[in-house]
């Protein structure tokens, strides 16, 4: 044994110290071959870790003892093992260095993994208590080591919470040693995760220690001990995330303390960042609080000077301001805006006029990163706020132009209407800046431009020229990173444009097309990228005819593209790809083949490596392979990858139809797989994708037009049942234990869009569920809407965030979608849904949330026909409010319900009729929003065909006639047009008397393609031609409308 032993030992030392690779290589070969073959090396181990007096030598011998106990342990003899667990005792007990020492608690853990349980080592709780009280300050920093160490791996100590929880009481304020402080602190954060909810003495003794942890973080930062500080860090983000409440009644203590370090500059940034990183969490996880404690107005007025301060070089690397504005965004997106936006923009109008650039910077970026969780609450205020974001575009100082940028690209993301109403004010102030010699100011005003330009639509063409000519010269000329949003911008300015860019298609495939071979370095392969998306967009600007020449070059080098093991490569092909297929539709059908192995890969890729424990930086402490040891690093540049991959797996079925069916079967098993992923962004697109082969197999089954009502009518077709029986359960089964809002927001929008399509056979066997979970939505109880460990229950406030409104919007959009395709099915569901719905009518509630109470209220009403009926008298109050709302969406939603209530009930409520008509007659003029005219046109069209006799029609329908053609909802010409068909049919004296004006009208809704529905496009050419025979003297064949007369 002697001589094992010693050939152990020296194994060991080649492994460790050689400066021979080859030699190392075959020690580790001898280390398995011979050494680890037999279960002598666990007693030899533990020798050497006893005996050798290199603490490299021990460190090594423990880090592979802890491997070689997971094979070894229970094929060694009872002696043996009791002898090893009593050496290891003694040996953590002597040694002096602590690397060795860490080592070796893990091995008592890795151990204890496996005795404790069956019962084989009851003295071992006992030893730790007595180290972890004794006198002796490095015993203590034993015994809770050991401790912390076996909650690592293992539960098995969790019936003695009560007794670790006494004991860490004195441990927390240890008197001699801030190790044993510190390691403490790392100890509760592992027992934290096994105490229940139940166990409500357990949370309060853990409770009382939070002061003790947070004094134990000061003495870190106090010392700049960054290392143990860290620690800490971890800790308290990891009880933020329990379902259990240990820091409830602290948050504003914590929220206060956290603040405080991170404004204090005589600490390390990195320990600043770690701070304020704990804040964004808290926010997320502790809103409700936050809300409750008034906290969010002292939070701003704390982030906003940390925000001012100067921002390194690098802008990968993480600072105190670049954190400040991350935790102002989460604010934005998690609390309500009337909130957050009135403090913040207190804080950046008198930034804006502070004479330190530092601080106009910060005003910029703060608006910025508002925008995205405030959208509907910025609306009102647009214009005013985008006289700060042009000040800050004409400041005299360069880093507050770029940070002006970046506020107009947030506001051209979400804004892109308001933007483009603006175009002639901000296109000549970007391109100024465009021409700047900064490079940092070039790139982002290139920013804002590709931003503008997305939403642009045709008032592009008076720049384009311009336009054109200056973004070929950047191209030619800019450098780096600038040079790939110049490209950008192109594809944005063709998507825009349409086919007037056609004349610079040439000019721009000549450039475009040598990008996409570079890939000599990782500049060249981003550049190559973002040219292969640009031409995705650019190819459905000019059209099939003006790309084909094109096609095979591109595709090849595309393809070629997906070889080049670069991630952002793999994405920016997918989206060209995607978009080649929308052009070219069937003709993109023999690339098929080559493509979607690829975007199967994608899917299927690991973006979970694995990293091990290093107690000295160069040893693998890895243990054995459980699920205990391994800390994954998610690398969300795969999981992008696989978001694109699925949403361009879901447009080829779309676009390719019957051409892409020999690889559906593969596709969905992949797409469900991915509907459980780690990533938010991943679940959506295949939620997404999997709705979308949804809809496009129940277009290619050409299934009879559906019928509303259970049970269903219209049976699916085979191949479309067959999916839906593997797709809906999948979603089904997501949603319930979704943690994500946007994804229930997508599920939502997806279903309303394939129930539209397919009606009520895609959701007949699941009406049940999917009305439950809406249901959990509108009381806040579903998943996504649950905060982590608040016992105080939810707020009851008006207030919300947007993101939650977005939800509830959504859900709401669902109930109206199914109403339509269950018809008078619905009533036991509208029961349900119509009390929740109508509570979100009232003054008090932002005009986002009163539209969607009324709309969502008037498709009930309009999907449910005469089911509507016995909730008449709940419906009719709030939408005749409505009617007068200060709020232009929200009148033209009360217009429509108005209709379709009267429409469908069988109520007769033509005595309100006079009452009605006086409130929707100032709709009909001076209106900013033409969708409230229109909705109003419908709404007394469909009140006249309900009770002719109830309106007087001769003094209505001036008033009517001279809101026509309707603007904007062509939903509505269904009822407008119904009723003067039917008043011509009957010669109605007023329409007879102008038919001249009529017949304008006609002339002017038949131009346009896309305003009538084809069986009313037709019933009106009938008609004309009727009038045409009946009446010559109307000269319709020397008018325009002589066309429909053939």
């Amino acid at each position: 044994m002697e001589q094992y032993v010693a050939g152990l030992e020296q194994t060991l030392q080649q492994v460790l110290f050689s400066n021979d690779s080859n030699q190392i290589k075959e020690a580790t070969k001898a280390l398995n071959s011979q050494f680890f073959a037999d279960a002598n090396c666990v007693p030899a181990l533990v020798h050497i870790i006893q005996t050798s007096p290199q603490k490299e030598i021990r460190q090594l011998a423990a880090v592979e003892l802890r491997k070689q106990i997971s094979t070894w342990w229970t094929k060694m003899e009872q002696d043996v093992r009791t002898n090893v667990k009593a050496k290891l005792l003694e040996i953590i007990l002597s040694e002096q260095e602590a690397l060795p020492r860490h080592s070796t608690a893990r091995v008592i853990a890795t151990v204890g993994r496996l005795e404790i349980p069956a019962n084989t080592w009851n003295e071992l709780l006992a030893f730790l208590f007595q180290c972890s009280n004794s006198s002796t300050a490095g015993h203590r920093e034993v015994g809770v080591y050991v401790i912390y160490a076996i909650f690592e791996v293992t539960d098995a100590f969790s019936d003695n919470l009560r007794q670790l929880l006494e004991l860490f009481s004195r441990t927390i304020v240890d008197p001699d040693s801030q190790i044993v402080r510190i390691t403490t602190v790392q100890a509760l954060g592992k027992i934290a995760d096994f105490i229940e909810e139940d166990q409500k003495d357990e949370i309060a003794m853990f409770s009382e220690l939070v002061p003790h942890m947070v004094n134990v973080l000061q003495q870190c930062l106090n010392d700049s001990d960054e290392e143990s500080a860290a620690k800490c860090f971890d800790v308290f983000d990891t009880l933020l995330l329990l379902e259990v409440p240990i820091l409830s009644k602290h948050i504003q203590n914590l929220i206060q303390f956290f603040l405080n370090v991170g404004a204090n500059k005589t600490y390390e940034p990195v320990m600043r960042v770690q701070s304020l990183s704990f804040l964004m969490w808290a926010i997320a996880y502790k809103k409700t609080k936050i809300q409750r404690l008034k906290l969010v107005t002292p939070m701003i007025q704390a982030l906003m000077p940390i925000a001012a301060e100067e921002e390194p070089e690098d802008s990968d690397e993480d600072s105190p301001a670049r954190l400040a504005f991350k935790v102002i965004n989460t604010l934005a997106t998690n609390l309500p805006p009337q909130q957050v936006f009135p403090v913040a923009m207190e804080g950046i109008l008198a930034y804006m006029a502070n004479a330190d650039p530092l601080y106009r910077k910060a005003a910029m970026v703060t608006l910025a990163v508002l925008v995205e969780g405030s959208v509907d609450f910025i609306r009102p205020k647009f214009n005013d706020l985008l006289l700060v974001v042009c000040a800050g575009l004409q400041d005299p100082e360069a880093n507050v132009r770029r940070a002006a940028c970046m506020a107009l690209s947030s506001f051209a993301e979400e804004f892109d209407q308001e933007v483009a109403e603006n175009h002639a004010t901000l296109l000549p102030l970007v391109f100024n800046l465009m021409n700047e010699p900064t490079p940092e100011i070039t790139k982002q005003a290139c920013n804002a431009l590709d931003a503008i330009l997305e939403g642009l639509g045709e008032n592009i063409l008076q720049y384009l020229p311009v336009l054109m000519e200056k973004l070929l010269h950047m191209l030619d000329h800019a450098q780096g990173e600038t040079r790939a949003i110049v490209v950008a911008a192109i594809g944005s300015a063709a998507h825009a444009s349409g086919s007037e860019f056609t004349p610079y298609f040439p000019e721009v495939m000549k450039r475009l097309q040598h990008l996409m071979t570079l890939h000599s370095n990782e500049d060249e392969l981003m550049l190559r990228a973002v040219s292969t998306d640009a031409l995705g967009a650019i190819a459905a600007a000019v059209g099939k005819d003006a790309f084909r020449p094109h096609l095979n070059d591109l595709m090849n080098l595309a393809m070629e593209g997906l070889l080049l093991d670069n991630t952002r490569l793999r994405e920016c092909g997918y989206y060209f790809f995607a978009g080649i297929a929308q052009v070219f539709e069937d003709e993109f059908s023999p690339y098929l083949a080559g493509i979607v192995p690829q975007l199967i890969a994608s899917c299927q890729l690991d973006e979970n490596t694995t990293r091990f424990d290093n107690d000295n930086g160069a040893v693998d402490d890895d243990g054995e392979d459980t699920s205990e040891d391994l800390n994954y690093v998610f690398r969300s540049a795969v999981a992008d990858e696989k978001e694109v991959a699925a949403d361009t797996i879901g447009e080829f079925f779309q676009h390719t139809r019957s051409a892409f069916l020999p690889y559906v079967e593969s596709s969905v098993k992949e797409l469900i797989d991915l509907t459980t992923h780690m990533s938010d962004g991943v679940r959506k697109a295949s939620c997404g994708a999997l709705f979308n082969f949804l809809r496009t197999f129940y277009k290619l089954s050409n299934c009879e037009e559906w019928k509303a009502g259970l049970p269903v009518a219209i049976p699916l077709h085979d191949n479309v049942a067959q999916l839906n029986s593997l797709v809906m359960p999948a979603i089904l089964s997501i949603w319930e234990d979704e943690d994500d809002k946007m994804v229930v927001v997508q599920v939502c929008q997806e279903m309303v869009e394939t129930v539209k399509l397919c009606g009520p056979g895609i959701i007949a066997d699941h009406i049940t569920a999917i009305a439950e979970h809406l249901n959990l939505i509108f009381e806040k109880k579903a998943y996504c809407q649950q905060e982590l460990a608040d016992d105080e229950g939810l707020l009851d406030e008006d207030e919300q965030a947007e993101f939650d409104a977005l939800l509830i919007s959504s859900a709401s959009d669902l109930v109206g979608a199914l109403a339509a395709a269950l018809g008078e099915s619905f009533v036991p569901y509208a029961k349900v849904f119509i009390p929740h719905i109508a509570k979100y009518y009232k003054k008090s509630k932002p005009t986002s949330e009163r539209s969607m109470a009324i709309g969502c209220l008037g498709e009930i009403a309009a999907g449910m026909l005469s089911g509507v009926t016995e909730f008449t008298e709940v419906i009719f109050p709030i939408a005749v409010k409505g009617l007068s709302d200060e709020e232009a969406e929200v009148r033209s939603n009360a217009a429509y319900t108005i209709g379709a209530l009267c429409q469908n009930t069988n109520l007769d409520i033509s005595s309100e009729y006079p009452t009605l008509l006086a409130a929707l007659y100032p709709l009909f003029q001076g209106q900013n929003l033409d969708n409230v005219t229109d909705n109003a046109c419908g709404a007394v069209a469909r009140m006249i065909m309900k009770h002719p006799n109830a309106v007087p029609i001769e003094q209505i329908l001036p008033v009517f006639v001279q809101a026509l053609p309707l603007k904007r909802d062509y939903e509505e010409n269904e009822p407008v047009y119904k009723l003067l068909f039917s008043l011509i049919q009957s010669q109605n004296t007023w329409v007879f008397n102008n038919l001249n004006q009529l017949l304008s009208i006609f002339a002017e809704v038949l131009s346009k393609e896309d305003e009538l529905k084809p069986h009313t496009r037709q019933e009106m050419i009938e008609i004309i031609k009727a009038l045409n025979s009946q009446f010559p003297a109307l000269a319709i064949g020397a008018s325009p409308l002589s066309a429909y007369l053939q």
